[in-house]
Parts: C-alpha cells; structure tokens; sequence
C-alpha cells in the first residue's frame, strides 16, 4: 500500500510541475501480459508497437493490445529490440533467443536470413534510415544497408559492436560503438575515440539534426552523459555541469517543439532551450529503455510499463 501510494504522489509531483497528463500501463491494469519493454516505435496510423522481454511484439491501437508471437506470427525470439518504422510504413522488427529480423507491411510477413541480409550473423542493435529511403542496420556483426531491393554490406575500418547509427545519406555515415564513433565523410573514414577527440565515454546513442548538430548519448553511468558535436565544435553535458539526471543516455528524440527526450538509466530528460526537465515515475530503478514521440504524445518503454505523456 505505501509504495502504491508513494507512485501515486509521485506521478501526481509529475504532473503539477511540469503540467504534462501522464497514463501508466501494465499487466495489473490492461491486457498486458508483461511489463518489461525495450523499445517501441508508432507507424502512421497512430498504432505503437512494443517490443518486450518473454511478452513477444505487441500492437496497441489506443485501445486494444494485440501480442505476436511464436504461436501465432513469425516472431519467435524471446526478446524484441529494436523496431524501426520506415518512411513506407513498414513494420521492422529484431528480435533474439532465436535471433531472427521480420518485416510487417501491415498485411504479410517477411523473414530474412543472416545470408540474405549479408552479415555472418543477424544481431541487430539499432536501425534507421536516411533521406533517400536507404535502411541500415548495425549490430555486433556489422553494418549492412536495403535499398528495398537489394541488401549491401557495408565495410568499416574495424570490427566493432554497433551500438547506434545515425545517417544523412550514402555519404555521411555515423556509427556508434562500444570504443567511439566512427564518421564516414569524404569518402572516407574516421575513427573518434576518449584518446584522440572529446569523445566522453562509449556511444549509445545518435541523432543528426538539422543536418549539422550530431547528439551523442553516452553509456556510462559515472562519466559521460551527452556531447553536440556541430561544424567540428564539441560541448558537453553531464551529471557534473547541468542538471541531467543520469550520465547514460540510451536513446534520444526530438519533438515538434524541437525538445529533445532523452532515456536514462534513471529518469526520463526533457531539455528544452534553457533547462532539462527530470521525471522520475517511481523512487527508484528509473530506468528508461526507449521513447517515441507521436504528434503532442510522447510513449516511453519501460521495464515496469508503458507510459503515454501528453507534451
């Protein structure tokens, strides 16, 4: 009962301050079967899908929540991250344990092998596409790139574990990784890391925007949070000399107001043009695994439910 009430009065602290309306949804109060997410994305219908840990993929139209897996589609890993919705509306999905990638074109379903998709092994960390409608997918094994008809691997200077991407287009390539950031510009590659650049930490996550402004969200707890690297120029932000809540920043979003959300390993970050915003949904373990932003709405994947905030 104390920690029922003591989420309430949190969520309630949520909303006077900040003035956002906030819906939590889990397995007590819906039709969920589990509350453990790691990513979500919305198509263009307004629908969300949410990729979880053992509750397969799951469709919400506002309404209802639909599951997919192993029993009834072709989903049958165990864990589902990441989902990426293309400029065509298509469904990707990554899933593990088995490791598998599928497309939902709203109708049918697509499975591709590791051969297929030209890397030795389908482990697929992050996803995105650039401004030509060119997809690229990045994980342990590498970089490979669809065009819609044809798959392409794309050679790095090293080997690394991709942990985010971020693409303008065929000739600008940002690539994340557990030892920096690799750039490739001018036909050619260029390997940032803490040594040789003010690169903070190990990246964990991109964005690219207004074609010149790359966000950089770090993966360290005690150093890092996140760095703007435009026209060659760095500034950093972190726990030290602002008020971010936590130093890893797993995901960041940009909404129409040009406010950038950022998933924390504790606590979600609004930064707008003169604060950041903290909100906590409980005490403790504030996790943020994955948010997407939908018009005014923006949906945050947690391990301990979904939740809907209105901007």
């Amino acid at each position: 009962m104390k920690k029922t009430l003591s989420t309430i009065l949190l969520i309630l602290f949520i909303h006077f301050s900040f003035g956002q309306n906030i819906e939590h949804f889990t397995k007590e109060n819906s039709e969920l079967e589990g509350d453990d997410f790691w990513g979500i994305a919305v198509d263009k219908e307004g629908n969300k899908w949410l990729g979880s840990a053992k509750s397969g993929l799951i469709k919400f139209d506002g309404e209802k929540f639909t599951t997919f897996d192993a029993s009834n589609s072709v989903i049958k890993g165990k864990y589902i991250s990441p989902i990426f919705i293309d400029s065509k509306d298509n469904i990707w999905v990554s899933y593990s344990q088995p490791d598998g990638l599928a497309k939902f074109d709203g109708k049918d379903w697509t499975t591709y092998s590791s051969s297929e998709i030209k890397l030795s092994k389908i482990s697929i960390i992050d996803i995105v596409e650039d401004e030509n409608g060119i997809l690229y997918f990045g994980g342990s094994n590498g970089l490979t790139s669809f065009n819609g008809t044809e798959w392409n691997k794309i050679i790095l200077p090293k080997s690394v574990t991709i942990r985010a991407l971020a693409v303008k287009n065929e000739n600008e390539i940002y690539v994340g990784h557990n030892n920096g950031l690799l750039i490739y510009r001018n036909s050619k590659w260029e390997s940032l890391t803490t040594e040789n650049s003010e690169l903070q930490q190990y990246v964990r996550a991109l964005r690219l925007y207004n074609d010149n402004e790359l966000y950089i969200g770090y993966g360290g707890n005690l150093t890092g949070g996140y760095s703007i690297l435009k026209n060659d120029k760095w500034n950093h932000v972190n726990k030290d000399n602002s008020d971010l809540s936590n130093n890893m920043v797993r995901d960041i979003e940009i909404d129409d107001n040009g406010n950038y959300w950022m998933a924390t390993n504790d606590g979600l970050n609004i930064v707008t043009k003169d604060k950041i915003q903290s909100i906590f949904f409980r005490q403790r373990g504030n996790a943020i695994m994955d948010i997407a932003i939908e018009n005014n709405i923006a949906w945050i994947a947690t391990n301990y439910g979904l939740f809907k905030i209105e901007i």
